[in-house]
């Protein structure tokens, strides 16, 4: 996920700029510089205000997942001005600024998280042992697992967060759990706003840009 977004800067001469013009310097260089310097000085503040916004908006459970938003300044091109890069390293974050629809049959976890590769394995082995079968409820279509004892380890913590979330103090040998549910689309709603907090930063940046020119 990136920031793709483009914000354009008030710049207006400062007397470093003026001082470039007088003496027939390099005023492209000059302004090079300045904005550079003025971006390096914002990575910091802007990276702290995205991460505090996701972390206001979404249930992060591993602190990496805040770690993976970035900031970064692009000034190797010297015919180029500096620009600034706002994202993660988790390509799928972007679902969450934008909102997304997802088509096709997939399996959901119920009562808690579980990652796609752990859940999937999980799936299959109860698959293998003939201990996964779907039943149609209020018209939706659920996978359900047999409380039997050789599956206690793999169905521990659906059977803790099944407990939970119905108030079950004991499930019974032989008892139904719930482990998914089947769907055949998903929509994501947008939950965030990075570059609503960019835009909240720009006028810190035009002042940082002023300063150095």
């Amino acid at each position: 996920m990136a920031c793709t977004c483009s914000h354009n800067l008030r710049i207006s001469g400062g007397t470093g700029l003026l001082g470039a013009l007088q003496k027939g310097g390099d005023l492209f260089g000059h302004l090079h510089r300045a904005v550079g310097k003025a971006m390096r000085q914002e990575v910091q503040p802007m990276r702290e205000a995205v991460r505090r916004h996701v972390g206001s908006e979404l249930k992060v459970v591993r602190h990496s997942f805040l770690h993976a938003f970035r900031v970064k300044v692009l000034d190797q091109d010297p015919t180029r001005l500096p620009r600034m890069w706002i994202g993660s390293r988790i390509p799928w974050s972007g679902v969450h600024e934008t909102g997304v629809t997802i088509g096709g049959k997939m399996l959901i976890p119920l009562h808690g998280r579980l990652g796609k590769k752990r859940f999937k394995a999980f799936v299959d082995e109860l698959m293998r042992g003939g201990n996964a079968y779907f039943i149609k409820k209020g018209g939706k279509v659920i996978l359900m697992a047999e409380n039997l004892k050789e599956y206690d380890r793999p169905l521990a913590g659906f059977k803790r967060r099944y407990r939970k979330a119905e108030g079950i103090k004991r499930l019974k040998r032989g008892a139904d759990i719930p482990i998914a549910i089947l769907v055949r689309q998903v929509t994501l709603r947008k939950r965030l706003n990075v570059e609503g907090v960019v835009r909240q930063r720009i006028a810190a940046l035009e002042r940082a840009i002023q300063r150095f020119l």
